[in-house]
């Protein structure tokens, strides 16, 4: 190293101030001792860190804010050589690294290079191991206040230790102000100096403070350094960085709940909400607006519009960084979303090398391929592409000789190889392998055996021209010539039959009046089959269909209930709907086999659902118990059909129930979530209760109560302990119920009932059967123990 300390020259520097402004009249006032800046002072070590040279700007090239490079400097970025001769240059090397996602970004130096210090000495650095040190030392280097800076010029009165004026001396820079407050300090006290005032400051949100004094000084620095993480957010800026890339909530109220989703801002004010490597998004709108404040509004949301609709406004803004509030029922919800340029910049991460497969009927070994419809119609892509299909790798490298009609392609040779070229709007391409096969599709199995099958089992159609959506519809073969289909609140009754022809089994549906799954209408051919695993190909035209057996499980049944709330959509008895009588009903299942459902304005009735396996696990029955006015929809019935948003029962009566998933959680709010906190804390024992106005506390004497977060309450008398359901809810009247539902043994079955919460707090929850809490006749106190 060689280095090169301008400290060398600072008495040259402050005498030639000296004889610069000996020949001006300036008017100076003796100062007081508390107006000197006085050596060492906290001052003048404030002033020293506002002054300090601020190598931040440069953090791309050394990855550290105490030193600079000096320009020009040659560096190598990724195997590509530039000249950094601006400050504007450095945006080269920002666009090499975002060149591409998939690379190692390393930044080279041609050495020797000139390094800048905080206290502005210059050091030649030889290699990348003297440069290391210096970066690893600047955790040890003091801080420099980035966000404040001196207005230019100020001046200093000189004075001797007897307080006499012996001069003046006028700064115009950061650079002549640290030199000048550096020889302070080396002075050891020999020369006395104080600002001549007023001295004003300039913030980084642009706001200009003037002081009068020392101390107005050091308060108006120290607030600056107080707020440096201010950032001057711009509705255009925040539009334009939201449109950069895809973003991610890193943080919803402190949850991660959201991470997995990622959000892409479009220039047409759409947005799409993608999770995972699903192909479906969910949409909406997004706008960014300013008035007093930066305000980002998501509306029309297909989903989570309770969660992320309305308008969050903007706290903090960066170009990678947004942190945003609203107020949801007097509580401020806060997001940070992040941004993801990784993921999806160019078309390429849409694609990558697959294999497609054609059946061959008369075991010719040739097919015809549908590649555009297999291939390019099962990519979301959010970056606009040029497809073409190529049956040479040098072809598609060169864009000549692309396939004609990609969509109906017959293979030469089984399996041959295609080449997909994906080209970028900026002129990029990358090819992908498509591995053509051709199947042997010519089935085994018999018109008896396929019979069999679909009527051994409810089916979905799992795959249709390849993609789920009819899987929300379930198919029950229920009989030699109708099936019944259920799904999306729909249940309808088709024909079906099949018969044996000379290319195989052909199965035929008609009568299928239903939104989409119509699309199954007509002949279609077994290519494919198995027990729970049937694949067609239509007769009547191009479709693919493939059908699988369900079998459903307790398990999954109290899996999808306990997901949300549901409301009966569809009750029959004996062919006759009964529906209208059960409007105002709102279920909600818990894990642990508990139900519990809310009927009209302040009625709750409650009782389990269990349900089990039968017929070698061919078959799912359940049973619903239900307490009160809608008991009657209670019974033992059979799952005919579980999708995520419907749950169809029937028995043998026949007795029908359709529910529909409705997540309202109008029952749950705050208050709830914090009474269920303090119940999960700890234990509690009763210490009152009553019974028809008689007290019966001393029958819970011993019992210890422990509030499980699945709804369970463990009452412990320490021989052997019960398992009670129970709730907390608001019902529709405003007030806070809570439900204990059991009919065992002594004495829990004495607290069966849907309670009023007439008092409650951290410690101590008093119920009563009826809203008053002066009525006595049944009363359950806890408190915790």
């Amino acid at each position: 190293m060689k280095p090169n300390f301008k400290y060398l020259f600072i008495l040259a520097f402050i005498t030639l101030f000296f004889v610069s402004c000996q020949d001006e009249e300036t008017e100076v006032n003796n100062p007081t001792p508390e107006e000197v800046v006085a050596p060492n002072s906290s001052l003048a070590s404030l002033m020293r860190s506002t002054v300090a040279f601020d190598g931040s700007f440069d953090d791309i090239l050394d990855n550290a804010n105490c030193i600079g490079v000096n320009l020009p400097v040659t560096v190598t970025a990724n195997n590509t050589t530039i000249v950094i001769e601006t400050i504007d240059d450095l945006e080269l090397i920002e666009d090499i690294f975002n060149a591409f996602d998939d690379d190692e970004d390393i930044l080279e130096f041609l050495f020797p290079i000139t390094i800048t210090l905080n206290d502005y000495t210059e050091v030649v650095v030889e290699n990348e191991e003297e440069l290391d040190a210096f970066v690893n030392n600047c955790v040890n280097e003091p801080d420099v206040i980035e966000c404040v800076d001196f207005v230019y010029p100020i001046v200093f009165s000189i004075y001797n230790t007897d307080f006499q004026v012996i001069d003046t001396v006028e700064i115009q820079s950061d650079f002549e102000l640290y030199v000048f407050l550096e020889n302070l300090d080396g002075d050891e006290g020999a020369v006395l100096a104080s600002l001549n005032f007023p001295v004003s400051l300039i913030y980084a949100n642009g706001d200009t403070v003037e002081v009068t004094s020392n101390q107005e000084l050091e308060n108006a620095i120290n607030s600056a350094e107080e707020d440096c993480n201010y950032v001057d957010c711009q509705a255009e800026d925040i539009a334009v960085n939201l449109q950069e890339c895809q973003w991610v909530i890193t943080s919803f109220n402190g949850d991660d709940n959201f991470i997995q989703y990622d959000l892409h801002f479009n220039a047409n004010g759409e947005l799409q909400i993608t999770h995972g490597d699903t192909t479906e998004f969910i949409g909406g709108e997004w706008q960014v607006t300013t008035e007093e404040n930066v305000v980002l509004t998501l509306s029309n949301l297909t989903a989570f519009s309770g969660d992320l609709g309305g308008d969050w406004l903007v706290q903090n803004c960066e170009s990678n960084q947004l942190v945003l509030t609203q107020e949801f029922d007097n509580q401020t919800v806060e997001v940070i979303m992040e941004q993801d340029c990784e993921t999806v910049e160019t078309p390429f991460n849409c694609f990558e090398n697959t294999t497609i497969t054609a059946c061959d009927y008369d075991n010719d070994g040739f097919a015809t391929f549908e590649m555009e419809t297999q291939i390019l119609g099962n990519v979301v892509c959010n970056v606009d592409f040029v497809a073409s299909f190529h049956v040479s790798q040098t072809n598609a490298e060169a864009n000549v000789n692309a396939i004609v009609d990609p969509n109906a392609y017959t293979n030469t040779s089984n399996p041959q190889t295609i080449y997909l070229r994906i080209e970028a709007n900026d002129g990029n391409f990358q090819i992908f392998e498509i591995e053509l096969i051709v199947e042997d599709c010519s089935s085994n199995c018999t018109e008896a055996d396929i019979d069999a099958y679909l009527q051994g089992c409810n089916w979905n159609v799992v795959n249709f021209n390849g993609d789920d959506h009819l899987m929300a519809y379930e198919i029950d073969f229920s009989s030699n010539t109708e099936a019944i289909i259920t799904g999306n609140g729909i249940t309808t009754t088709m024909y079906w039959s099949s018969y044996q022809a000379a290319e195989g089994v052909v199965v035929e549906f008609s009568n299928v009046a239903a939104p989409n799954i119509q699309a199954i209408t007509g002949s279609w051919l077994v290519v494919a089959c198995e027990e729970g695993r049937l694949e067609f190909e239509s007769l009547d035209s191009a479709n693919t269909m493939v059908m699988e057996c369900h079998y459903y499980t307790a398990e999954e049944l109290l899996t999808t209930l306990s997901a949300c709330q549901w409301e009966v959509y569809s009750f029959q008895v004996d062919n006759v709907d009964q529906t209208s009588d059960y409007n105002d009903v709102l279920f909600s299942f818990f894990e642990n086999d508990f139900a519990l459902a809310e009927v009209g304005a302040n009625t709750i009735n409650y009782g389990n659902i269990e349900a089990e396996s039968i017929n070698g696990g061919t078959e799912l029955a359940a049973f619903l118990s239900i307490n009160g006015t809608i008991s009657s929809l209670g019974g033992y019935y059979s799952v005919l059909s579980i999708t995520e948003d419907e749950v169809t029962l029937m028995t043998t009566q026949p007795k029908r129930l359709i529910l529909r998933k409705t997540c309202t959680n109008d029952n749950q709010d705050g208050d709830t979530t914090q009474i269920k906190d303090w119940l999960y804390d700890g234990n509690w024992e009763v210490t009152y209760s009553t019974m028809e106005n008689a007290e019966n506390s001393q029958d819970y004497d011993g019992v210890v109560f422990n509030f499980q977060s699945n709804a369970t309450l463990l009452g412990d008398n320490g021989s052997w302990i019960a398992e009670l359901d129970y709730d907390v809810l608001r019902d529709n009247e405003g007030n806070l119920r809570f439900v204990i539902n059991y009919l065992g043994q002594f004495p829990y079955w004495q607290m069966d009932d849907d309670w009023y919460i007439t008092s409650v707090n951290s410690t101590r929850i008093e119920l009563h059967a009826v809203n008053d809490v002066n009525n006595t006749d049944f009363v359950l106190v806890f408190e915790k123990m």
